[in-house]
Formats: C-alpha cells, structure tokens, sequence
C-alpha cells in the first residue's frame, strides 16, 4: 500500500505529453526498437538527451520498469503520461509483434494532429488580436483623440455636432466598459488555466465546446480525419473492425460522430457490411461511401481510411484559411467606416468654423 501511494505521488509530478512531444517520443522509440535497442537501455539514452528534469527522472522510472521484465504498454501505462490510445496501440503492436512500426505509425498521427491544433490555434489567435486591435484604436480615439477636438471648439467658440457630442460620450461608457471586459476575461482565463492544471472540468464552458464541436463544419471536419485516421492505424495493425470503431470513435470528441458511431456499430451487430452500416448512418458523403464499398471489397479499407483522412484534413485546413480571409477584410472594413464617420463628424463643421473666420 506504502509503494502504491508513493508510486502515484511519484507520477503525479510529471506532465502530459503535447502532441509534438509524443510525436517525438514515439519516433524515438520506433528508431531504438529498429535498431534492435532493449527497451530499458532504449529509455536510459533518452533520459541522457532530456533537457527537463522531471522528464528525465520518469524516463529513468520506465527504464527500471523495462528492466524489471514490464512490457513496453504497461510501462508506458504506469507513468499516467500517455493516452490511452497510446497505451492500447502499443499493446496491440507488442501482441502482434509490430511495435516499432505501431509507434511509427504513432508518431505520424500525433505529427499530424500537433499541426492541426497549430492552425486552429492560430485561426483564432488572428481574428482575437483583430478584434483587440479594433478596441485599441477605438479607445484611443474615442478617449484621447475626441477630447482634443472638445477643446479646439471651446477655444473657438463654437458647438460640437450632435453626432461628435454622442461620440465624446460614447468613448467615456466605451472605456469603463472596456475596462471591465478586459479584467473580466482575464479573470475568466486566468480561472480556466488555474482549473485545466488541477484536472477541473468547468460544466458551462465545457457545454459551450461541445456545442461549437457539434455544430461547426470545421469542427466536424477535424473530427471525422481524426476517426478516419485513427481507424486506418488500428485496421492495418490487424485489430478487428467493430473495435476499432469502438477505439477511434472514443478519439473522435464530437457528440454527433460518436453517435453516429454507435448507430453504424449496432448495424453491424445486426449483420450488415461496413458499407450500408455507415451509409445508413449519413456519416460520410456518396464519395466517401463508395470508396469505403471499394474498400471492403479489395480488402484495402485501411488505405481508404487513411485517404479519407487526408482529404477531411485539406478540407479542414481550406475552411479554416477562408473563414480567416473573410474575417480579416470585414475587420479591416468595420475599423475603416467606425474612424472615417467619427472623424467626418467633427472635421466637417470644424471646417465650416475655420472658413467663417
């Protein structure tokens, strides 16, 4: 019991892999097994080349556990690092004697999901900081530019327009309003950060998620190429079909695939091929289907996966570069229109001031 509580307050310390870090990882390993490397010795070179201490210490940790006799899942398991698709995958690899091409295979899924977390990632970053620069310039000029004109026409003597009166007033409200938004989502931010470490799952944020997972196009794509890609790996490793929708539509983290998983799954139950199961389930398109029917057939449904896969990526990637070269003129134009009637607002009658003089 005393080794137990000491084993998890060990682990405990160490953080998950990103995506990239697995990717890596699982190179590394496959590499090592090519080369004929045991596992232990394998983990005690990686620990040498590692820049970060606790990293270091849990390689040093799967190396004893190799050394002891572990096999290359349970060790991996043992940590709570990894997924446990990576754990499940490297079972199945260890059982049919492929685990250097399994964490091959490994390596260029997570390869190809670190990329696709970059360009989400960055296709919100670019409209946020839009956005932000928007609210910048519009406080500035409503806070600091407006008030200069306030002072030119009380030297002049003369009245503002109306419109540039709202304008003056409207930047007073904007700034507090500003103010408060911006302490609010810092706060809001700040709250999910502090939570995502300490393993707690906020249920409004995570409803507000899985409604933009279920409903966006994007979010759909991303889904049905992770399902895809994941199916191909576990179908060429020789793992049975109705598991490796099972497996696959775990990885999927969409409401709708994996209901629509669970449809196709209970068809299959009943007898019915690959084909009409996810063509009664209106998951992929005519296309799709009838690659999937020429699949079964030839007996390739892997390689069809897998180019099923590419395809929903470059639709991914596409949506996400239009939604971006939409989104940037529309912010471009609103910045434009907001300044040019701001400014026409006071210009034209301060105008019409200087050339009454």
């Amino acid at each position: 019991m005393a080794d137990l509580e000491k084993k998890d307050e060990k682990t405990r310390q160490w953080r998950s892999y990103s995506c990239s870090q697995l990717s890596a990882f699982c190179l590394q390993i496959s590499l090592l097994l090519e080369a004929a490397v045991p596992l232990d010795e394998g983990f005690s070179i990686m620990a040498e080349d590692a820049e970060d201490e606790n990293e270091k210490k849990m390689l040093l940790y799967m190396a004893e556990g190799a050394e002891l006799g572990d096999p290359c899942f349970k060790v991996l398991e043992d940590t709570g690092v990894f997924p446990a698709y990576v754990v499940r995958m490297a079972k199945l690899g260890q059982e049919t004697g492929t685990l250097d091409q399994m964490m091959k295979s490994l390596s260029g899924y997570y390869e190809k999901e670190d990329r696709l977390i970059k360009t989400v990632k960055n296709a919100v970053t670019y409209p946020a900081m839009m956005i932000f620069m928007l609210l910048v310039v519009l406080f500035v000029l409503f806070v600091k530019v407006m008030p200069i004109f306030s002072k030119v026409y009380e030297q002049l003597g003369a009245e503002m327009s109306p419109v540039a009166q709202s304008a003056i007033r409207l930047g007073g409200i904007f700034s507090g309003v500003a103010l408060v938004l911006v302490a609010l989502i810092a706060v809001v931010v700040a709250g999910m950060s502090i939570a995502a470490k300490m393993g707690i799952h906020v249920n409004f944020i995570q409803n507000v998620i899985r409604q933009i997972k279920n409903r966006s196009k994007i979010a759909q794509a991303i889904a049905k190429r992770r399902f895809t890609a994941v199916l191909s790996l576990t179908l060429r490793s020789g793992l049975e079909f109705e598991k490796g929708i099972e497996l696959a539509g775990g990885l999927a983290e969409n409401d709708m695939i994996s209901e629509q998983l669970k449809k196709c799954s209970e068809k299959l139950e009943l007898g019915e091929s690959y084909y009409d199961a996810f063509k009664e389930t209106g998951m992929f398109s005519g296309f799709y289907i009838q690659m999937i029917k020429v699949g079964t057939r030839s007996g390739h449904l892997d390689s069809v996966m897998e180019e099923i896969s590419n395809d929903y990526e470059e639709i991914a990637d596409t949506a996400i570069d239009n939604m971006i070269a939409r989104f940037e003129p529309t912010i471009v134009a609103v910045l434009a229109v907001s300044v040019g009637l701001v400014l026409l607002s006071v210009m034209l009658p301060l105008a019409g001031v200087l050339s009454a003089i």
